[in-house]
């Protein structure tokens, strides 16, 4: 009995080795693609491509049209994101070594359970970029400020909505490599606790390519634990040229945002209506924002701080991408922001969006 039961032992720790081995994600496992479908007139060529997320696109092969259908295949790695189409026209698709047959002309899909739903997913998705487009071009062709503002805040309101969807698909996904490819979209509008219970170190697609993004993140991140003190080491300006530190706000009874944010960045320009608004709704509460500017010329600051007419206090090193407040905070995109309590230690990073207010919410109700 003992030995039978050694035996099933050994074969059980054996299956869950095999089982493992079949889960994880390796760059040397390649599969066979084969793609074949129908095109509109006038398309002459189909293009494969290397896909990497949202990164620029690498041409792997192409096949001409002949009647209006193409066929095409190869070896690429398992689960690489890959993209077929000519021009504006194509979709993406992983290569999961099953078959999959394109119809351009109906915009349908017949592929493997996963490429399915990720096309599926992206059309949904077109939505949020489609009508982020329209508003955009509405904005750059107003010249009335007020409709400016209006439209700033409904492409925010579109881009949380976005977010959202992104959330959604990747809690929908854990256990596939779509949860890795939305991931790669959405990962800087998550905090750090966000993240950390999001990646999941054990998921076969772990160390696939589209990841690596997202853990460089994580891992800057990291430098912004909460229940760590705010670094108090860094001179600051004013547009005045005084000299301050952030211990004379940080650490004084209050809840203090230090907002990173540039006279260039458009995203800062879209996010500030919404840090704005915060600060009105809290201020009187025990709430302050720190604006921290990272440009590196005092005119720039000054036209930025102008053209944002915010009511904020005003910071910089006027260091640029050499702030070395910056490096100590991995900041490596603005906008982005600390929460720091009122006894000086960070309770949250990046928060925008509803996300920020949802957190002042909380603080404060």
């Amino acid at each position: 009995m003992r030995k039978l039961l050694l035996t099933l032992q050994y074969y059980l720790c054996l299956l869950v080795a095999l089982l493992t081995a079949s889960l994880s994600y390796a760059q040397n496992d390649k599969k066979t693609f084969q793609i074949s479908g129908n095109v509109p007139d006038g398309i002459s060529k189909i293009y494969i491509y290397k896909s990497n997320g949202l990164s620029a696109r690498e041409m792997l092969d192409s096949t001409a049209v002949a009647d209006g259908r193409f066929a095409i295949s190869g070896k690429r790695p398992a689960y690489d994101l890959l993209s077929i189409g000519s021009g504006s026209m194509s979709i993406q698709f992983f290569n999961d070594g099953e078959p999959l047959t394109m119809d351009f002309v109906n915009d349908s899909l017949s592929a493997s359970p996963l490429n399915e739903k990720f096309y599926r997913y992206n059309k949904e998705n077109d939505r949020f970029s489609d009508e982020f487009y329209r508003l955009y071009i509405s904005r750059k062709n107003t010249k009335d400020e007020a409709k400016k503002i209006e439209l700033e805040q409904q492409i925010a309101a579109n881009q949380e909505a976005s977010n959202e969807h992104a959330r959604a698909i990747i809690k929908d996904n854990l256990d596939n490599v779509i949860a890795a490819y939305y991931l790669d979209g959405v990962n800087d509008f998550m905090d750090y606790e966000e993240l950390k219970s999001t990646i999941d170190s054990t998921a076969y697609y772990y160390n696939h390519p589209l990841l690596n993004t997202t853990k460089a993140r994580l891992k800057m991140l990291s430098s912004r634990q909460m229940g760590n003190t705010f670094c108090d080491d860094v001179i600051l300006l004013s547009p005045d040229g005084k000299k301050h530190r952030l211990s004379e706000w940080c650490g004084q009874g209050k809840y203090v945002l230090i907002d990173f944010w540039a006279s260039w960045c458009r995203p800062c320009r879209m996010e500030m209506p919404n840090v704005l608004n915060n600060y009105e709704r809290f201020r009187d509460n025990g709430f302050e924002v720190l604006a921290v500017s990272i440009d590196d010329k005092m005119d720039a600051w000054k036209s930025g701080i102008k053209s944002f007419g915010t009511p904020f206090i005003q910071l910089s090193e006027l260091q640029g991408r050499k702030s070395r407040l910056c490096a100590i905070y991995g900041i490596s995109t603005i906008p982005a922001n600390l929460l720091i309590d009122p006894q000086g230690k960070i309770i949250a990073a990046d928060l925008r969006e509803r996300t920020l207010t949802k957190k002042l919410e909380s603080i404060f109700k």
